[in-house]
């Protein structure tokens, strides 16, 4: 499963660095698989308390996942269809997207301090 999932990591890279289709040949994904495989070996060797890592990345992301990216597609939905009568529906999850997003800091700040990290 490994590099199934390192394949999405590395073209998402890829996306966000704007690397066309095109100049995506075999030797820059060779380039970009060595680059990103060092960096995450490197994380790997210096970071030796993983437990910040999941409780940083359950904070944050769960919370997005949970909370934030749902009442933004709700929000895109609405408004593609044009549905006007469900403005109270978009902004009760807006507030609840809010809310999640104050769970986010308020779970990042306490995996920072936990690990010693806000020392």
């Amino acid at each position: 499963s490994y590099p199934l999932a390192f394949t999405g990591c590395r073209d998402g890279f890829m996306d966000i660095a704007k690397i066309p289709m095109e100049k995506r040949s075999a030797g820059t994904l060779n380039v970009v698989t060595l680059a990103l495989l060092g960096v995450i070996t490197f994380c790997a060797i210096t970071l030796t308390d993983v437990s910040f890592v999941l409780a940083f990345g359950g904070a944050t992301l769960g919370n997005a996942l949970t909370y934030v990216y749902p009442a933004l597609m709700y929000r895109a939905v609405v408004k593609q269809q044009e549905r006007t009568e469900e403005q109270m529906g978009v902004n009760v999850s807006l507030a609840s997207a809010v809310l999640g997003i104050v769970m986010g800091i308020i779970g990042a700040r306490m995996a920072i301090l936990k690990t010693g990290g806000g020392h």
